[in-house]
């Protein structure tokens, strides 16, 4: 039986290939074990630590990341759940990007956290643009993976398009097409989330 996170990589694969643009990004990082009851002990340990959003903050180099409720209270210490809002504030991108827990997936084996571009919750006038470089049709998905004596970390974009639309003006729309596009082209986003993977499975140099 195909696995969830197996399925996440074909769509992404399909839509690398399908399409001119870049629609879908993958990185990820592995760790090899002695035992496999050393890799459960692992894999359980970064379980509590993927549902803590705060603790991101030591895994990501540049980014920040914080979590917010639907309100639009922040969170710190709350163990994050669908519904909830995460800010991630990227390095010289002009403004902080936001996207909301869509889905939870969580069995003994796989643990994939996917989110969606969304709205500000703590703009108290605007509920309806989405703030973020992607348009609300993308997908991020944080999939931690044990199999066998490997444990696998992945984050997989889908339908990643460049959101120059659902803005509040010209600015937002040249820093989101940026941010998406060049960022993209430079390898800055793909770097970052490498670092991000790295660090969450402690990956020792």
């Amino acid at each position: 039986m195909s696995s969830k996170i197996q399925n996440l990589l074909k769509q992404a694969a399909e839509q690398a290939e399908s399409s001119t643009v870049e629609a879908s990004s993958v990185t990820s990082a592995t760790r090899i074990f002695s035992a496999e009851t050393e890799v459960g002990n692992v894999f359980r340990r970064l379980k509590r630590k993927i549902f803590h959003i705060e603790k991101w903050n030591s895994e990501s180099g540049l980014s920040k990341f914080a979590l917010f409720d639907e309100n639009g209270s922040a969170q710190m210490e709350k163990i994050a759940a669908v519904g909830d809002f995460i800010r991630i504030t990227l390095p010289g991108s002009g403004k902080d990007d936001w996207v909301k827990i869509v889905e939870i997936y969580d069995t003994s084996d796989e643990i994939v956290l996917t989110v969606q571009p969304s709205l500000d919750p703590t703009d108290k006038e605007d509920k309806s643009a989405t703030s973020h470089f992607f348009t609300n049709d993308s997908t991020n998905n944080f999939c931690l993976q044990k199999t066998g004596i490997k444990l696998n970390f992945y984050v997989v974009g889908l339908g990643e398009k460049s959101n120059t639309e659902d803005t509040s003006g010209v600015v937002e729309t040249v820093r989101n097409f940026a941010t998406a596009n060049i960022g993209h082209l430079l390898g800055i986003q793909k770097a970052q989330w490498q670092t991000f993977c790295e660090n969450f499975i402690e990956v020792e140099e």
